[in-house]
């Protein structure tokens, strides 16, 4: 008997509206359904304003639908109370902000690892996990360093490095790549696709405007005024290998196709 695996992620009629300040209805989000399995990554792209951000806020439990439900980890997220979120997002989600949002009290090992300091964790149960991300980051030299003592490129790494640590169930990027070289950009890349599939424990959703970062993913799905309006599927050809184009020609394509 083959094992059925429930999706790691699944929308179903989410709606997400707003009042505009005029006493308008608007809608920031409109996805009919949406299903992310185990072990994948999906890259979201579209213009300014197409609910890109309000679908990972979404999916993080920083906000809640206006109508439908979401499905996180097999648990009801869209149904949570705001203490019951906060859980939720300790023990499952690993966030990548384009803001970074370090502790600047907190050295560059003790932001890596701060849901287990956050949990009560002594450091003997996180230090030597969290060196291993930051030396596969390039970071290990600046572990006892502080923040505002790294440069933005730095910083996002750490940022990386704290969202996969402890192999959470969803990471959640919004452009992960953006203040990185091409060299860093390609470490960031590979270490975040490398954490989604491993054994099918984590999943992820990439939100980014550059399509050879789209390229290292699953899947690619195009937003455009809250709607569902185009995907491409990159497993049709089998999962990139080490020094190819990660299918980086076929996105750009399509992302012209797509004219987003």
């Amino acid at each position: 008997m083959s094992i059925v695996h429930l999706p790691a992620i699944c929308l179903k009629n989410v709606r997400r509206q707003y009042d505009d300040g005029a006493g308008n209805k608007k809608t920031a989000l409109d996805i009919a359904e949406l299903k992310i399995q185990p072990g994948e990554l999906v890259a979201v792209i579209g213009p300014s304003g197409s609910g890109k951000s309000t679908l990972l806020q979404l999916v993080g439990g920083l906000d809640s639908p206006t109508a439908g439900s979401i499905d996180v980890a097999g648990l009801r997220i869209s149904g949570m109370d705001e203490k019951q979120k906060t859980i939720f997002r300790r023990e499952n989600v690993g966030f990548i902000f384009q803001a970074f949002h370090l502790v600047p009290s907190m050295t560059v090992v003790e932001n890596a690892a701060l849901s287990s300091i956050v949990a009560g964790q002594g450091g003997f149960h996180w230090r030597a996990d969290a060196l291993v991300l930051l030396d596969q980051l390039g970071l290990l030299e600046y572990a006892d360093r502080f923040p505002d003592q790294l440069s933005g490129g730095q910083r996002q790494r750490v940022a990386v490095a704290r969202a996969l640590f402890g192999a959470p169930s969803v990471v959640l990027a919004d452009e992960p790549t953006g203040s990185l070289d091409s060299g860093n950009r390609d470490i960031v890349l590979r270490l975040i696709r490398d954490a989604i599939g491993v054994g099918l424990r984590t999943s992820g959703l990439i939100v980014t405007h550059d399509p050879y970062a789209a390229s290292y993913a699953d899947r690619i799905i195009a937003l455009r005024d809250g709607k569902i309006v185009g995907q491409l599927d990159l497993t049709l050809n089998g999962p990139p290998q080490e020094g190819e184009s990660h299918h980086d020609e076929r996105v750009r394509s399509w992302f012209a196709a797509t004219s987003l």
